[in-house]
């Protein structure tokens, strides 16, 4: 047998997402979005490692080596990401947060186009568990 006749949906392990089809041109779906502000301007080697804990790459915002936010865009599960924002809330890291499970259509290469939001919803920090990650709405938290 070769190892390309046991590649497909029907051999794929529970969980884990089989590469589209050709004709489908692509995948439609929702992925965590985040995008962090930070309260003062950091360096970049600081920022990439305050973020580690996300287990995303971040997207960093700002010039040179002075890095003012993050975007963070893949798969975290609820109570991580609320973990993760309390932490760094408290500890005077964030300034906002805008979080949510944005729609978006993947290119069979990779390319991401990311769908308009449905709705925004305004957040206190103290109410972190108003953050449901409901499909296509923006959490601010302010």
């Amino acid at each position: 047998m070769s190892p390309e006749s046991d590649i497909g949906p029907e051999n794929s392990m529970p969980g884990q997402k089989s590469a589209p089809a050709e004709k489908s041109g692509g995948v439609r779906g929702f992925e965590l979005d985040t995008q962090l502000s930070f309260t003062t301007p950091m360096s970049r080697a600081l920022a990439l490692e305050l973020l580690r804990p996300w287990g995303i790459v971040p997207e960093l915002y700002g010039q040179g080596d002075e890095i003012r936010g993050a975007r963070l865009s893949g798969e975290l599960e609820l109570n991580t990401l609320h973990e993760l924002l309390r932490a760094g809330h408290e500890g005077g890291l964030f300034r906002s947060a805008e979080v949510g499970r944005r729609g978006l259509l993947r290119s069979v290469t990779g390319a991401t186009e990311w769908m308009p939001w449905r709705r925004n919803v305004v957040v206190a920090w103290g109410s972190l568990a108003n953050v449901t990650l409901e499909e296509g709405l923006r959490y601010l938290l302010e």
